[in-house]
């Protein structure tokens, strides 16, 4: 009922804005009806040109989504979500992320792993040039630790003694 009110709206306020032409619709609807089979037949050939249009869009749509799936399905080695078991709870925990690393099956703990040492190695090549500066960088286990300069006084490591 909602929809017919704004079409009825619509159709009275397109009245009230072109009254001539208007009334110089109903005189031909009056005198010559055979006009508007005419007309009739070239707005649903324009509806249907529309709809041809949304149809084709929407098939390109589904051509780009199949595409893409396809794309990834490829990219992460046939694996539907993370874990090969789509993206439920189990598939965190133990999952293999493939297409992630070089090749493998990988663990969540070995792309973290990962991840970081390649920050790492980025931030490192970053401060390759900071080094004549005064900071220097020291390496731990394999982590690399920054220490901060006696200069620089925004950070105390400090233990509390009984």
């Amino acid at each position: 009922m909602t929809y017919l009110k704004i079409i009825f709206y619509g159709l009275l306020a397109f009245i009230t804005r072109h009254p001539i032409f208007c009334t110089l619709l109903v005189i031909l609807a009056v005198w010559a009806p055979f006009v508007f089979e005419v007309v009739g037949w070239i707005l649903l050939g324009i509806l249907g040109l529309i709809l041809l249009g949304f149809a084709f869009l929407a098939w390109k749509m589904y051509k780009l989504k199949r595409e893409m799936k396809r794309r990834f399905q490829d990219a992460t080695g046939g694996a539907q979500g993370f874990g090969g078991q789509g993206f439920g709870a189990q598939s965190f925990g133990g999952g293999n992320f493939r297409g992630f690393a070089m090749g493998g099956n990988m663990s969540l703990e070995d792309l973290v792993r990962q991840m970081q040492a390649q920050a790492d190695a980025q931030q490192r090549a970053r401060q390759g040039g900071a080094k004549s500066n005064g900071s220097t960088s020291t390496s731990t286990s394999g982590s690399a630790q920054k220490r901060v300069n006696d200069k620089v006084g925004d950070y105390v490591d400090f233990e509390e003694v009984k």
